[in-house]
């Protein structure tokens, strides 16, 4: 062979599946390669142009057997031919493209699974024996002639998954709830009390653990029993506790967490979902709950003369589920749920099938989906948990029943404080209540980062520029040449002087040789009065040395994306609605957020997608976004 091929190197492009990605490359370059004897030789020009942005993470899974993002409807009929005139409508109103829930992975459903069959229409089943769904040893058991049944499905290639909805706090909380066993066993309570309910004081358990691993191997039982009892088609849906990452590793099928309802920690549980779906190169999915307090959307006036109040303007407001609809779309998901979505988007539960102002709206918003390539989200740092660290933020004990040590609240005080909460709000007009203003927060340095455990591959972690340890973590050997091939493909590993004591001498200097290490200083937080993982400082450094485009300005949140034309900038202002579970939203529209946004890589054309606003070969725009509303500026890559 002679002569000299042009290849080309691409440095942080890692949009869309047919970008490729190699993290030693600091800036485009083009490469020429000649054959010398027996060896090539490679000579490297940088181009002239912009350093790159490193982002590798891998691209968001779909769902198995699907080329496309799925938005889905919560709910609707089971008997075939309404079922069948349901689904036209949803073509025709463009609304949806899944269910979720739909009917029960039971034999009964033999007909309804040939529909969905023939539409090729992925759903997510409601378990058999759906309301005792989350006891262990119980009756909701997928029979022989029930898989025979959910078997129609795959036969025709559609994606299928049995629910297993918020079985953390399940475990956790209604474990020792009489109440709600008593409405779950009912004639059944009194034989089978002793079977299901624990003491208030175990937190779930039998035995109480002592250890760490003693309450990872009871939560692990508990949920590959209802793998098992399954058949092996289990989403987990995970709502006020932050198990995601134990879901993926113990098999689940589809990632899933519940937001809105009375939930809190939204954004860190986001940061946990694509963790585990990257980590375990899953799918993962988001339900958004318009349950509030004793409130819930529903089709109708509001209505609060019962104990629960009901209506379109009940429970949460409609910018909260869109906001929430988009940012999960652009952060990764597969599937979006509204949930309860069949009794709000239609004025009724029937042919016609005529759409309410919130179906109208969540069919607008799933078009705009369609219509724009959300890429790829850029999360230059992953967080590493030790792979029995047990976070919980709802309980605020590790594993729900262990009081915190200092480690494990500097953990919660990064999530919840640093990264993705702590910033000053803006007060509301007249000092109205307004409870919602938690579920969504402005961010200090985006969206920036992944969660995961010890339990991660050095390949996948090398992935990221920056690899942050947090809380007590164990070094076993494998852990320990996990990280080395981490820092070895370019990645910088930050720890604190607990973990250079914990890893010993030998293995401490291990890591040193293989790549770039940083023992973090000592820092307390200003606010919390605590210790902390890593200074704001140094957050602020990653994020000024890792993301593409600063934003600045008012608080707002924020997050970025790589696609095939460039990068794309989220812009979510989660304030100026007020809203109370039952009383109308109010929007005070003088609160905009006015936010500036100034490319690192030099002078862009930029567009932004709701309003169609361009600017052309600007190094800094200025933007204004209105209140509870979300927009999306994309910056052509240079």
């Amino acid at each position: 062979m002679g002569g000299a091929n042009q290849l080309f190197v691409w440095r942080g492009i890692g949009g869309g599946d047919t970008v490729p990605n190699m993290s030693f490359a600091h800036r485009w370059s083009v490469v020429s390669a000649a054959w010398l004897g027996s060896a090539w030789l490679f000579a490297v020009v940088a181009m002239a142009g912009s350093p790159g942005f490193r982002n590798t993470a891998p691209v968001p899974r779909l769902l198995p057997g699907s080329d496309r993002f799925h938005f889905s409807i919560y709910g609707g009929p089971s008997e075939p031919v309404e079922l069948g005139s349901f689904l036209d409508a949803l073509s025709k109103h463009g609304l949806a493209n899944a269910l979720d829930p739909g009917p029960s992975a039971s034999a009964g459903s033999r007909a309804a699974f040939e529909v969905l069959a023939r539409r090729r229409w992925p759903v997510i089943l409601y378990p058999p024996d759906g309301g005792r769904m989350q006891l262990e040893g119980g009756t909701s058991v997928l029979q022989a002639n029930d898989e025979a049944a959910v078997r129609i499905l795959d036969e025709a290639g559609v994606f299928n998954a049995i629910q297993l909805g918020e079985w953390g706090y399940h475990y956790h909380r209604l474990r020792t709830d009489e109440k709600w066993m008593r409405d779950v066993l009912g004639k059944d309570f009194d034989a089978q009390r002793n079977r299901f309910l624990r003491p208030p004081e175990t937190q779930g358990y039998e035995p109480i653990p002592k250890t760490r691993r003693q309450a990872y191997d009871q939560l692990r039982q508990y949920f590959l029993w209802h793998r098992q009892s399954k058949g092996g088609r289990l989403i987990s849906v995970t709502g006020h506790s932050h198990y995601e990452c134990y879901a993926a590793e113990w098999g689940a099928s589809v990632v899933g967490i519940e937001v809105g309802e009375n939930i809190g920690f939204t954004q860190s549980k986001f940061a946990f979902s694509r963790g585990a779906a990257r980590q375990w190169n899953l799918p993962w999915s988001v339900q958004m709950s318009p349950w509030f307090g004793n409130a819930v959307t529903t089709r109708g006036a509001l209505d609060t003369n019962g104990p629960t109040a009901t209506g379109l303007d009940a429970g949460h407001s409609l910018s909260l589920c869109q906001r929430m609809w988009f940012h999960a779309w652009f952060a990764g998901a597969a599937l979006v749920t509204p949930e309860n979505s069949f009794n709000s988007f239609f004025e009724t539960g029937k042919d016609p099938w005529v759409l309410t102002p919130h179906g109208r709206v969540a069919a607008e918003a799933f078009a705009f989906m369609r219509s724009h390539d959300r890429g790829n989200p850029h999360t230059p740092l992953l967080v590493v948990l030790d792979s029995l660290a047990g976070y919980n933020g709802y309980i605020g004990k590790t594993w729900g029943i262990f009081p915190r040590t200092p480690a494990d609240q500097e953990v919660a005080d990064l999530l919840e404080t640093q990264l993705f909460g702590g910033m000053p709000r803006p007060p509301v007009p007249g000092n109205l209540p307004n409870p919602e203003a938690t579920y969504l927060q402005p961010t200090r340095h985006g969206e920036l980062c992944d969660v995961v455990l010890s339990t991660a591959t050095g390949a996948f972690m090398g992935r990221y520029s920056v690899i942050l340890l947090a809380g007590e973590v164990e070094f076993g050997p494998g852990f320990v040449r996990e990280l080395e091939t981490a820092l070895a493909a370019g990645s910088r590993l930050l720890l604190q002087e607990r973990h250079v004591k914990a890893l010993g001498p030998e293995a401490w200097a291990q890591l040193q040789k293989a790549g770039a290490t940083e023992v973090l200083a000592h820092w307390v937080h200003p606010a919390t009065r605590r210790s902390a993982v890593i200074s704001d400082e140094r957050l602020q450094r990653i994020a000024v040395e890792t993301l593409p485009v600063a934003v600045a300005g008012d608080p707002i949140q924020y997050q970025i994306n790589r696609n095939r034309r460039g990068w794309v900038v989220e812009l979510v202002h989660n304030d100026g609605v007020a809203k109370t579970g039952r009383t109308p939203a109010q929007v005070f529209p003088e609160m905009v957020a006015k936010v500036r946004l100034t490319p690192r890589f030099g002078s862009a054309t930029a567009r932004e997608w709701r309003t169609g606003q361009t600017w052309e070969s600007t190094q800094q725009i200025e933007i204004v976004v209105p209140p509870g509303e979300s927009r999306y500026v994309e910056f052509d890559a240079p």
